[in-house]
C-alpha cells in the first residue's frame, strides 16, 4: 500500500488517509539522514536511533499542526537538533557529562545564544563540581567523567558500594538544587 504514496509530497503525506503507509513512506524518506546526524553528534548508535524514533514520534502525533511549504526535511533535522539539545541539558543538569564536547557544538548548527546558554551551564556544572568537598570531587568524577562501575569506585577509595551510591545521591541533588536555579534562562533547552 504505501507503493501509492511513493512519488506523494511531504504535505500530502501529514495528512494520508491510510496513515500507516503514509508514515512508512516519511519514516523511509528521512531515518537515514536524520540518523546519520544524530550518530555524528551523539557517537552511540543506540542514542542515535532512539532520538530519531523520537523525533518521528512527535512528529507524527503533531502532523495535522505542521505548516510545511514542500518539505519536511528542515522540520526534522531542526526537531532533532532540539531533542539532542534537550537530552544534553537535562543530563547536563543531573551532573551527566555528555559525548559532545564544546568544539563539536560549536558545529552543530546551533543559534549563538543557544550555544552560550549550553557553555554557561556546562561551566556552572564544573564550578559547583570544583566546589565539592574533595572526596565527594573524586566520587563523582570517577563516576561521571571515567565512567567507572560503583563496585570499581569503591574498591579504589576503599569505601563500600553502599557509601559510594549515597555519596553519588548526595552529590546529584546538590548540583540539581544548584542549578536548578538557573532553568528560568534556559527555557528553549530545559
Amino acid at each position: 500500500m504505501t507503493g501509492i504514496y511513493e512519488q506523494a509530497s511531504d504535505k500530502v503525506l501529514l495528512t494520508a488517509d491510510d496513515e500507516q503507509a503514509a508514515f512508512r513512506v516519511l519514516y523511509d524518506r528521512y531515518w537515514q539522514p536524520l540518523y546519520h546526524k544524530a550518530l555524528q553528534r551523539l557517537g552511540s548508535d543506540a542514542d542515535a536511533q532512539d532520538m530519531v524514533q523520537e523525533v518521528f514520534i512527535s512528529c507524527w502525533n503533531n502532523r495535522r499542526h505542521i505548516e510545511i511549504a514542500d518539505s519536511l526535511a528542515a522540520y526534522l533535522f531542526t526537531a532533532l537538533k532540539y531533542c539532542i539539545l534537550k537530552r544534553i541539558v537535562r543530563r547536563a543538569g543531573r551532573g551527566l557529562h555528555s559525548a559532545l564536547d564544546l568544539d563539536e557544538l560549536e558545529q552543530t548548527d546551533l543559534s549563538t545564544e543557544e550555544f552560550l546558554r549550553y557553555r554557561e551551564l556546562q561551566g556552572l556544572i564544573a564550578r559547583e563540581v570544583e566546589a565539592l568537598p574533595e572526596r565527594m570531587r573524586t566520587i563523582y568524577k570517577m563516576s561521571r567523567v571515567e565512567q567507572l562501575p560503583i563496585a570499581e569506585i569503591a574498591g579504589q577509595l576503599g569505601l563500600s558500594p553502599q557509601t559510594v551510591k549515597n555519596t553519588l545521591h548526595l552529590i546529584l541533588k546538590r548540583l540539581r538544587k544548584r542549578l536548578g536555579r538557573h532553568a528560568a534562562w534556559i527555557p528553549i533547552l530545559w
